[in-house]
């Protein structure tokens, strides 16, 4: 069972090398998909031979799409997905692929409290919404860390910015797939988010579109 990882970039100058260093200790395959950075991102993650791949369009939802497509073609059959800006720890994966075995799809769930304020009130917002909506019992829809099989996401997502992580959990909801939930850490992020306030309208209507379409 193969587990390919992938970082999400877009300008990470500031916190590359240290989430490349840092999974690279961990013995696992990694790939960039990025967004056509300028600020040495990938002039970085070139001089460390990590392989990097640009997204077809702007926004998470097509790095994600893209590395998913990339795992099918190089027969993996995980996907990890984690965040470049050192919010999630790299040394948390193996505790998530632990069991991803006997599940389609193992998330880190975060500790609320470890959130800024205000974006925690928007997460707790759009996972009460899903579970409400899907009769689902999640922790954290939003979560930036997760393990996926391949096989199950490959050709079922279409988001193309932040509203992929609720994509992906409203289809894992409604497709019935094994999902389970992890506790990890989380920290303050390095560098500025790239989140903007319209996002969290565009991910309740993420989740409005899958629940009644």
């Amino acid at each position: 069972m193969r587990a390919l990882v992938c970082l999400p970039t877009y300008n990470e100058i500031k916190s590359i090398e240290i989430m490349i260093d840092r999974i690279k200790d961990l013995k696992l395959d990694l790939i960039l998909c990025d967004q056509d950075s300028t600020d040495g991102t990938i002039e970085k993650a070139r001089s460390k031979d990590i392989p990097i791949y640009q997204r077809e369009g702007c926004g998470k939802g097509w790095g994600v799409r893209r590395a998913l497509a990339i795992a099918k073609e190089k027969e993996y059959d995980f996907l990890v997905m984690i965040d470049c800006d050192c919010t999630y720890l790299p040394e948390e994966i193996p505790s998530l692929l632990k069991f991803i075995k006997d599940y389609d799809m193992v998330v880190g769930r975060r500790d609320m409290k470890a959130i800024q304020f205000s974006h925690r009130i928007v997460n707790i917002f759009h996972t009460l919404l899903v579970n409400l909506f899907f009769g689902s019992r999640l922790g954290d829809i939003n979560s930036g860390l997760r393990a996926m099989r391949v096989e199950k996401f490959v050709d079922l997502l279409d988001a193309k910015g932040f509203d992929i992580e609720a994509e992906i959990s409203t289809k894992a909801v409604k497709h019935n797939f094994r999902i389970k939930e992890v506790p990890i850490k989380y920290r303050k992020r390095i560098g500025n988010s790239k989140i903007k306030p319209g996002d969290t309208f565009r991910i309740a209507r993420r989740i409005l579109i899958e629940r009644f379409k």
